[in-house]
């Protein structure tokens, strides 16, 4: 049985993608970030216990055996069953920091011979500016009412986002570092968002993940979500010249003209 692990933290296109991943029949993926509103009311040995047995389902879908396995995963209040029993490969999108001890983590991926995916985003300022239009805004990006009107940045409230941003970017580069030292390179891929914000980069970045996990089938379709803000920061955001003022001279000015 084939595995794998997407690596994400918010705001990185996950959703897109893990859909895209698992939109075969031979791709199980047990619901939507399993883990993460779950984890917080489990220990950590139980999420390993629920990811081990996710990994693991029994050869035979058609008895006993397999009706356990399902009820054993159900005590997860976000697990989905499979709508195809006969899968041959399970993955499944998790935050970096969801099991914090990553040397069991790593020890169960390697049991499972299990694969990592890596999905980060490269621009600071955009990405806090995406996080921010969510919290400070209540513009998500998941509605499908397409781009909304730029925004009037309330500097303070922003500049923790950007801390923000940054905090998490951290914890993706040391979740990399431990799983090339525990799994290997070879077992690791790294994805950023901005691969696939065009059409070109959706197709050649799924192309290239269905290749390095073997997953077979799937069908590649455009999200029916449109992006919130505008690429374009000047197009996104009212103040831009003292955004770029603010940020001028900082490790933070090479996002401005990206």
């Amino acid at each position: 049985m084939r595995s794998f692990l997407l690596v994400f933290y918010g705001n990185t296109g996950s959703s897109w993608l893990i859909q895209t991943l698992g939109s075969g029949p031979n791709t199980f993926v047990p619901g939507f970030e399993p883990l993460e509103r779950w984890a917080w009311e489990v220990t950590e040995a139980e999420r390993l216990d629920w990811m081990r047995t996710v990994f693991t389902p029994p050869r035979d879908r058609t008895g006993p055996e397999y009706q356990a396995w399902i009820e054993e995963l159900s005590t997860n209040p976000h697990f989905n069953p499979p709508k195809f029993p006969e899968f041959s490969q399970v993955g499944f999108k998790m935050h970096a920091h969801t099991i914090e001890d990553h040397t069991p983590l790593f020890k169960l991926l390697l049991d499972a011979e299990s694969k990592v995916v890596l999905l980060e985003r490269r621009n600071r300022i955009k990405h806090a500016l995406s996080v921010y239009r969510h919290h400070e805004e209540g513009k998500s990006q998941f509605e499908k009412a397409g781009v909304r009107p730029p925004s009037t940045i309330d500097f303070e409230k922003f500049h923790a986002r950007v801390e923000e941003s940054v905090a998490l970017h951290g914890q993706s580069q040391a979740f990399w570092d431990d799983a090339v030292e525990m799994l290997g390179p070879e077992k690791i891929r790294r994805v950023q968002y901005e691969d696939f914000i065009d059409l070109a980069g959706k197709n050649a970045t799924v192309e290239r993940l269905a290749e390095f996990l073997s997953i077979e089938g799937y069908t590649y379709k455009g999200s029916a979500l449109k992006k919130a803000t505008p690429d374009n920061l000047a197009t996104a955001v009212v103040n831009f010249e003292e955004l770029s003022a603010r940020y001028a001279g900082t490790e933070f000015e090479q996002f401005l003209g990206e």
